[in-house]
């Protein structure tokens, strides 16, 4: 297999961390974008510099980005924000116009494949400014370099994630659990969507497809925090609570810099988050999902 020159933008956080691991076991020479490189030092020590490098660039700015784009052989965007910002943060920002950004930069330089992760749920039409947003990045990924590949995963569990880890802390300082809503999500392992990314990388039959990465199990939010409190071996009381509570908490939090909930957080409570009939999805690419029920007891205690 010939070594790629893979450059990574947004690099930083969990999902790319093992990604990253999974392609520096391919011998892959790795160039990792971030806004903030200095924050990314946990990442300094998985490989030499000459196999991995920090470097900083804004996807705002093209010609931050530019110099590491146009030698590589692969992008990947993991760029993403959960809470939308009055500043550069903003979900238009880095949802919507970076991605337009790297995708002007790869069909520009001819890259020869570019992989962007957007969401399950990502929707132009959707109410939620966050799935917009998404789904706007999508559209001008494909308008400039149709043969992308679009990753679509539902939430991402694993050691260090934002998900499994924080609703174990929640539950274990509440007295009673409020339960908005009881949605179904098809939590998706991290290491799972690292192996995929490799193989989407060494087989291009796949370039120009949208895949939607999940795990084996579909469940509702009771069901999840009913794993957690197993897990933990400990018991709370579920109690239903009108979603109408949850805004009002949302309200509550507006005036903080990371609210625990948003009014977007909300509306996307209302809808399920689990992967719809496409073939393309890990299956697809030899992989079985992994379920939680084997894992989050690693993790969390």
């Amino acid at each position: 297999m010939k070594k790629k020159k893979i450059t990574l933008i947004g690099g930083s956080g969990f999902l790319a961390k093992y990604c990253i691991s999974e392609l520096l076991k391919e011998g892959h020479d790795l160039k990792i974008v971030c806004r903030n490189p200095h924050l990314a030092g946990h990442l300094r020590m998985m490989a030499p510099i000459e196999q991995l490098d920090i470097v900083k660039g804004n996807i705002m700015l093209k010609h931050t980005i530019e110099p590491f784009i146009k030698n590589s052989d692969v992008v990947v965007n993991f760029v993403g924000v959960l809470n939308d910002s009055s500043s550069g943060q903003s979900f238009e920002n880095c949802h919507a116009l970076g991605p337009k950004n790297i995708s002007d930069l790869c069909a520009r330089y001819q890259v020869k494949k570019f992989i962007h992760f957007s969401s399950i749920g990502a929707d132009i039409e959707s109410d939620s400014k966050y799935q917009q947003s998404k789904g706007l990045g999508e559209q001008n990924i494909q308008k400039i370099y149709p043969n992308s590949i679009i990753i679509r995963p539902s939430i991402v569990f694993g050691p260090g994630d934002g998900f499994f880890s924080v609703q174990a802390k929640l539950l274990k300082s509440l007295p009673v659990v409020p339960l908005f809503a009881n949605n179904k999500y098809q939590c998706v392992y991290v290491k799972d969507i690292a192996k995929a990314i490799n193989r989407l990388i060494l087989d291009d039959k796949y370039n120009g497809k949208i895949f939607e990465f999940g795990g084996p199990k579909k469940m509702s939010l009771k069901e999840i925090y009913q794993l957690i409190l197993d897990t933990l071996k400990i018991k709370r009381l579920i109690v239903p609570v009108p979603l109408s509570f949850a805004n009002f908490i949302a309200f509550m939090m507006l005036p903080l810099p990371s609210p625990l909930i948003t009014f977007d957080q909300v509306k996307l409570l209302r809808k399920d988050n689990i992967i719809s009939k496409t073939e393309f999805n890990l299956e697809k690419l030899g992989i079985e999902p992994t379920s939680p029920s084997n894992i989050i007891s690693t993790y969390i205690s």
